[in-house]
């Protein structure tokens, strides 16, 4: 990956800028806790106090750390609920950068003048993120495009952001109370998921490999990348006109087959493919004006092998029928985490015996699906057993569809939806 020039005087003035914010924060959630304690306030409000003050740091350091914050929000797995929670407000819309950097990174690797390049091109962004920015453009041949580029010196910044977190995660590492949590090990697992939104040419090819995979699915479709014109630094895409998921009302969609069609693709992705957009949020969700389902920013994804997507199958068959033994024999057997001590594995299996037993009598389709994945992840992090990172990221994935779903049919059964896609699975349908 290339490295752009960042002076060492910037470094100093970015390292001095953390010491700051994170002091200056630290002092504020001190004086906050301190006023909870002396007016008898319970535990859960000073956990949520702590959830706000980690927010308003990483919105105040911006850039790397509004990357690494999103990636925390969706694994309850590895942190508590209150930070978690909190973190899901982290909103990645920053201000544009000059259109003059935009201009020299699309001449510097296209090795040629924009202007011979793109027959138009908007020199304001149609969105701003912390990682890049994206500009409508016109090609000679009159399609139109959108147009990713990636902001400047933001390797190296985050590679010094990511040396500064590891830094302090070695040394929380050595708390007694968060031994267990692994930080050092789990910086070094956002930093990887950083880093691969970093290069688009990673992007580009899970476009292609989304496109492939949903070749015949002509409801559901992704841009087509123009690979002669993009670059680590650069990704044009067609442009898709269309509406954000949630203005499914000023669109003339059903918006009961919007969501079918959103819950049938995602569970394709995991059953049927095992390469799962990890990135569903509505502002990644189109509805063109064909009437079909656009999804965007392909930068982060889940990959599942096929041990793992037996595993989810035979996860789900189990919920289905209430087993909790099984459902927690199945995600013990695929943890990193996974040893031979009975003890840890009987007290895990209780848990998730006991809080299946609370759904007893419950028909399938009046249970969120989602809230029962993340509060299953809340039982994997109280009892230190860690999952490879696509798990969590289907089973959020799933949270986050359905509750979209339901924003446009509260009526929306996930369960009924999802069923024939593992129940249809070979792991499932093999001889014993």
């Amino acid at each position: 990956m290339k490295r752009a020039t960042f002076t060492t005087t910037r470094l100093i003035l970015r390292a001095l800028t953390i010491l700051v914010l994170f002091t200056e924060q630290g002092l504020h959630w001190f004086l906050g806790w301190l006023w909870l304690l002396i007016i008898f306030a319970g535990r859960k409000r000073r956990q949520a106090w702590f959830g706000r003050c980690v927010l308003a740091l990483f919105r105040r350091l911006s850039a790397t750390f509004i990357k690494v914050g999103q990636i925390m929000s969706t694994r309850p797995d590895l942190l508590p609920d209150y930070i978690t929670h909190a973190l899901e407000h982290l909103q990645d819309d920053v201000g544009p950068f000059p259109f003059s950097h935009v201009v020299r990174t699309i001449e510097e690797d296209l090795h040629r003048p924009l202007r011979e390049i793109f027959a138009e091109f908007a020199p304001v962004p149609m969105a701003s993120a912390s990682v890049a920015q994206v500009h409508k453009a016109r090609l000679p041949d009159g399609r139109v495009v959108a147009v990713k580029v990636r902001r400047p010196n933001l390797v190296e910044l985050c590679t010094f952001d990511l040396a500064i977190m590891r830094t302090v995660a070695r040394w929380l590492g050595k708390l007694p109370p968060l031994v267990p949590m692994q930080p050092e090990s789990a910086v070094e697992e956002f930093g990887r998921a950083v880093f691969a939104q970093l290069d688009f040419g990673i992007e580009a090819r899970n476009n292609r490999r989304f496109r492939e995979n949903f070749r015949d699915e002509k409801d559901v479709i992704f841009p087509e990348v123009m690979p002669q014109l993009s670059s680590e630094r650069i990704l044009c895409m067609s442009f898709i006109e269309g509406t954000k998921i949630l203005g499914v009302g000023h669109t003339r969609s059903d918006p009961k087959r919007i969501a079918r069609l959103g819950i049938h693709a995602l569970m394709k992705m995991i059953f049927e493919d095992g390469f799962v957009h990890a990135d569903l949020h509505p502002g990644n969700i189109l509805i063109t004006t064909d009437d079909r389902v656009a999804l965007l920013d392909l930068g982060l994804v889940g990959e599942l092998d096929p041990p793992h997507r037996a595993a989810l199958a035979g996860f789900f068959a189990a919920w289905a029928q209430r087993d909790g033994d099984t459902m927690a024999k199945q995600m013990y057997s695929l943890s990193t985490s996974h040893s031979d001590d009975q003890t840890t594995y009987q007290a895990f299996r209780a848990s998730v015996t006991d809080f299946v037993g609370r759904y007893w009598g419950q028909r399938l389709a009046d249970v969120q699906v989602g809230k029962v994945l993340v509060d299953m992840l809340g039982i994997l992090r109280r009892h230190r057993i860690r999952m490879t990172p696509a798990f969590t990221i289907v089973n959020i994935a799933i949270a986050v569809t359905e509750g979209i779903g339901k924003q446009l049919d509260p009526d929306l059964d996930v369960m009924a939806e999802a069923i024939p896609f593992f129940i249809s699975h070979p792991s499932l349908t093999a001889p014993s």
